[in-house]
C-alpha cells in the first residue's frame, strides 16, 4: 500500500517567509492535504500585506517566531502578534532580545517573555560585521531553534551553539531560494514517523511516496532509528518502502531528542506498547511544544498536540482529540483507516 504524505510544513513555512520578503506570490494552500500550520502562516502574511495590524496565529509556534522577525523589519508598520492560551505560554525572550540588539522595537503586551507582542517595524541590521557579529548576535542553547531560523530568514546572520538540523535546513533553503527563487517542497519526514511506528507495532509493509534519502529534513534519521525496532527502509526513485522484516529487540533504548523533538511521541509510545525501557535525553524542548509532550505521553492525553494524537492512534490507543492532526497532516485519519484495512492492528508482545 502507498501513502501520500503531506508536504513538509517546515520547508513550506520557510518558503512563505522568503516569498513575502521578496514580494513574490505566495505558494498555494488550496490542496486538501495542506497542513493547517502552513495555512495559518499564509493567512497571516496575506492579512499583513492587506494592512492588517492584529494577527492571531492560534497555537502555531512557527508562525509566531517567523512573523516576529518578519514584522520587525517592516518599516513603518505597527503590528500586534497574538495566539491562543497555549501560545501565551510559549517563550519568545531569546528571539526578541536578539532582534532588539539589531534595532527592533518590540514590547510585551502581557507577561514578560511571552506573546502577545507589539512590534513597530524598523530597518534592522547586525550592528557589527565579520567574526564580531557572530559573537554579538548569538542565540546559544536556544529554547527553540526557530529563533535562529527566524533571524536567518530576514537576513540577520546569527550565531548559535546548536547543531540542529532545522538550522541547517534553513541555510539550505536560503541557498536554494537565492539560486532558483523557489525550493523543492519535500514530503514530510516527521509525518513518516507514525507509519514507522505502525509497521513496528503491527507488521506489514508500506510505501511512503516522495521521501528522499538525501532530504534536508533532520527527521530523516528515523529510518536509522527504527532499524533496531525491526523496521527496514528500502529507497527507490518514488519514495521508501518500510517493512518489519525481523523481530524487535527488547533491550533498553537511550536516545537523545535534542535535534528530533518531533519524533518523541511515536518512539515513546512505541516503547511503552512493547514494554521497552526508554531513557530519553535532552528533553527540555519537549515541554515547550504544542503541549508538554512528556506529560502528554505519560498521561496518554493529547492536549491538542497533533503529534501525540497520531502516535496514540497508530498504537490503537484512545485519542481524545483526533481532529488536531490537521495541524500537520489533515488526511491522517483517512489514511489510517485505509492502512488498518490492509494491515490490521495486531500488536505482538
Amino acid at each position: 500500500m502507498s501513502i501520500d504524505l503531506p508536504i513538509s510544513k517546515s520547508i513550506a513555512n520557510r518558503l512563505l517567509i522568503l516569498q513575502a520578503l521578496h514580494g513574490e506570490p505566495l505558494l498555494s494552500v488550496d490542496s486538501p492535504d495542506m497542513p493547517d500550520d502552513v495555512r495559518v502562516l499564509h493567512r497571516a502574511l496575506t492579512e499583513i500585506a492587506a494592512g492588517g495590524s492584529r494577527i492571531d496565529v492560534s497555537n502555531c509556534g512557527t508562525a509566531m517566531r517567523f512573523l516576529t522577525a518578519y514584522c520587525a523589519q517592516l518599516r513603518g508598520r505597527s503590528i500586534m502578534l497574538d495566539g491562543d492560551k497555549r501560545m501565551r505560554h510559549r517563550p519568545m525572550e531569546q528571539l526578541v532580545n536578539a532582534l532588539i540588539a539589531c534595532g527592533a522595537d518590540i514590547w510585551y503586551e502581557g507577561e514578560y517573555g511571552f506573546p502577545p507582542l507589539r512590534i513597530h517595524g524598523k530597518s534592522l541590521s547586525v550592528p557589527v560585521s565579520g567574526e564580531d557579529a557572530k559573537r554579538f548576535i548569538a542565540i546559544n542553547n536556544p529554547e527553540s531553534t526557530q529563533f535562529v531560523s527566524a533571524m536567518l530568514l530576514v537576513g540577520l546572520e546569527t550565531h548559535s551553539d546548536s547543531r540542529s538540523p532545522y538550522i541547517l535546513m534553513t541555510r539550505q533553503v536560503l541557498q536554494r531560494y537565492a539560486e532558483h527563487k523557489t525550493v523543492d517542497l519535500e514530503r514530510d519526514w516527521s509525518a513518516a514517523a507514525f507509519w514507522y511506528e505502525y509497521v513496528a507495532l503491527h507488521g506489514g509493509s508500506l510505501h511512503l511516496n516522495g521521501l528522499r534519502r538525501d532530504s534536508v529534513q533532520g527527521d530523516a534519521v528515523l529510518a536509522d532509528i527504527f532499524r533496531s525496532f525491526g523496521v527496514s527502509s528500502y529507497f527507490d526513485t518514488t519514495g521508501v518502502t518500510i517493512t518489519r522484516d525481523r523481530a524487535c529487540r527488547r533491550y533498553p533504548r537511550i536516545l537523545s531528542f535534542r535535534n528530533v523533538p518531533d519524533l518523541y511521541p511515536s518512539i515513546a509510545i512505541l516503547c511503552r506498547q512493547l514494554r521497552i525501557p526508554l531513557w530519553a535525553l535532552h528533553t527540555d524542548a519537549l515541554r515547550l511544544k504544542e503541549s508538554d509532550r512528556m506529560q502528554s505521553v505519560r498521561e496518554q492525553k493529547t492536549y491538542s498536540d497533533h503529534r501525540v494524537a497520531m502516535a496514540l492512534m497508530v498504537a490503537g490507543l484512545p485519542c481524545d482529540d483526533p481532529h488536531c492532526c490537521s495541524k500537520s497532516y489533515p488526511c491522517f485519519p483517512e489514511h489510517l483507516e485505509a492502512v488498518k484495512e490492509d494491515i490490521p492492528m495486531t500488536l505482538e508482545r
